[in-house]
């Protein structure tokens, strides 16, 4: 048996003026700085978050000796991934650990990348869902742990039931070296219940606590 990759799908969101961003983080700014007709050259001043747009989070983001964006293992940022449905679930409501157990046994294998699409990416544009998104619970980030799968992700603005007092998701999953992928966009759709070979990239932020990432996804068949 071999295993066939085939065409690369982009999960990634545009930066850009204007994007949806998570309530109260910076608004991120790209502006012309230099132009070819002034300058001889094209060069774009970029102002922004560690959190814009698709990205990951590291450990350092809630874990106080956590390691950093920069420290994370290549050979940790790719890895197979399996695509769970969670867009029956009302937006804005938790997904928890007895959702993920109906959905994932028998589908995911320790050190696999877990993504839950929840359907939020297809109002991407919409205000409202960016502080009433699908999230996942504490007892759902310890039931991943216990898979002990390498990361997860997920498509919309953060894991996290939104300004939740107490991040325990973040903390369950980023406390147990599991990185975080969050706002892929609505193309993970197309993988709902597949594998795939997930490439992950993140700007190597020194001891950054997350980064801006291009997140590629490459289907996988057996031949």
């Amino acid at each position: 048996m071999r295993y066939i990759f085939e065409k690369a799908v982009d999960l990634t969101h545009e930066l850009r003026n204007g994007m949806p961003i998570y309530p109260g983080d910076p608004s991120p700014s790209f502006v012309r700085y230099a132009t070819l007709e002034k300058n001889g050259v094209n060069l774009t001043k970029l102002t922004l978050g560690s959190h814009t747009g698709t990205h990951i989070d590291a450990p350092r983001h809630f874990i106080p000796d956590g390691i950093g964006i920069d420290q994370i293992s290549p050979n940790k940022l790719i890895g197979e991934a399996y695509v769970t449905d969670m867009s029956s679930k009302p937006i804005g409501s938790a997904i928890t650990g007895q959702d993920l157990r109906d959905n994932l046994e028998g589908h995911v294998a320790e050190d696999d990348i877990v993504v839950c699409y929840t359907g939020c990416s297809e109002h991407w544009e919409e205000e409202p869902v960016r502080s009433n998104y699908t999230y996942l619970t504490g007892d759902a980030a310890e039931y991943l742990v216990s898979k002990k799968v390498r990361a997860v992700g997920i498509d919309f603005l953060s894991v996290e039931r939104f300004r939740a007092p107490d991040p325990i998701t973040h903390k369950t999953l980023l406390g147990n070296g599991i990185f975080i992928i969050e706002s892929l966009s609505q193309a993970t759709k197309q993988f709902v219940g597949k594998r795939t070979l997930m490439i992950c990239m993140p700007i190597k932020l020194q001891n950054g606590d997350g980064a801006p990432s291009r997140i590629i996804s490459v289907p996988i068949r057996e031949d």
